[in-house]
């Protein structure tokens, strides 16, 4: 090979990789020119997130205190029109501004997906009931229908949550406490059902003044539900549930996550059927998610062990007719 061609070879190759680096330079450069352009859309995009979720917080400053509700109103009626307009406006935003919202207010809350856990959650409170012996009374039947029904028909009426005495003591007062006791007609139920639950964990028994009645059982009779109007018996059924799942979460799952329920309280007054309801789910998803959880893992986990067995013995089924046959064969 002449030097002429030697020449030729070498220029021709570093003229390739000049190409290839200019292009390849190209490339880089166009990338991260594109790069910049996303992350500037991306900060302008969360800019007016921010700004957006700044504007609802003013709008609706009166009612900030409800907003731990709002994840529960979101959830599953999410496109309904509320007696409380935080709740409809909440709603109304995407699920991303939704999050920023909670962010800046500061609440430590993420959106729940799916409902099934409405369901799953009474489950478990019946069980809670049968377990504590809180009634014989089936007050939850056909899916806990007057607790869901308190809501689709009353939700904008008044719920007065302290309204609700006539309930005779199960422990003895003391004599200040009884002096300055308002409610001369006997103690409230949210009380009555505390007392109930110390006398069935064995609190006290000495102090026990009457003979404790189940507490689903004790409302139905001293409130005559089985005649009532519907209003009244959803009443009722509302206190009954937020007080028994009050009383199961402090006393009994508290070590999952009371944190949660603790640093997301405010200072929100129950003042519809509305509130009292999402209050009461509020309580009830954190209360049972956990066990609704370890329930489910444990459920995929069976199923999973069972499908191993049956492809185990299918397996051993195809093998021993082999077996058998090489047995006659050898006998042979």
């Amino acid at each position: 090979m002449s030097a002429a061609e030697i020449v030729q070879t070498v220029i021709g190759v570093l003229s390739l990789i000049a190409t290839v680096a200019v292009s390849f330079l190209i490339y880089w450069l166009q990338h991260r020119h594109e790069l910049e352009l996303e992350k500037a859309e991306q900060k302008k995009l969360d800019e007016k997130l921010e700004e957006e979720a700044h504007k609802f917080l003013i709008q609706n400053e009166d009612d900030r205190d409800y907003l731990p509700w709002c994840i529960i109103a979101s959830n599953l009626h999410r496109h309904e029109k509320h007696n409380r307009n935080i709740y409809t406006n909440f709603c109304a935003c995407s699920d991303r501004l939704q999050k920023k919202i909670l962010e800046l207010a500061g609440f430590k809350l993420a959106l729940i997906e799916g409902t099934q856990w409405v369901d799953d959650s009474f489950e478990l409170l019946e069980e809670c009931i049968d377990k504590f012996k809180l009634g014989q009374h089936k007050f939850l039947n056909d899916g806990a229908k007057h607790f869901h029904y308190a809501f689709d028909e009353y939700r904008s009426s008044r719920f007065n949550e302290y309204a609700c005495d006539g309930f005779q003591t199960i422990y003895d007062r003391s004599p200040i406490v009884t002096l300055f006791d308002e409610h001369i007609d006997g103690i409230r139920l949210s009380n009555y059902i505390d007392q109930y639950f110390d006398f069935i964990m064995g609190r006290d028994l000495e102090s026990v003044k009457n003979n404790p009645i189940p507490p689903v059982d004790y409302v139905w009779s001293a409130k005559s539900l089985g005649v009532a109007d519907e209003e009244e018996v959803c009443y009722w059924v509302m206190l009954l549930v937020h007080n028994f799942v009050v009383n199961i979460h402090n006393r009994f799952f508290n070590g999952y996550f009371e944190s949660e329920i603790r640093s997301n309280r405010t200072g929100a007054f129950i003042e519809s059927y509305e509130d009292y309801y999402y209050s009461t789910l509020f309580w009830m998803y954190f209360t049972f998610r956990k066990a609704i959880a370890d329930a489910k893992k444990s459920d995929a986990i069976k199923k999973k062990k069972a499908k191993t067995k049956k492809v185990k013995r299918t397996k051993a089924k195809k093998e021993n007719p082999i077996k058998k046959s090489k047995k006659r064969v050898d006998k042979s």
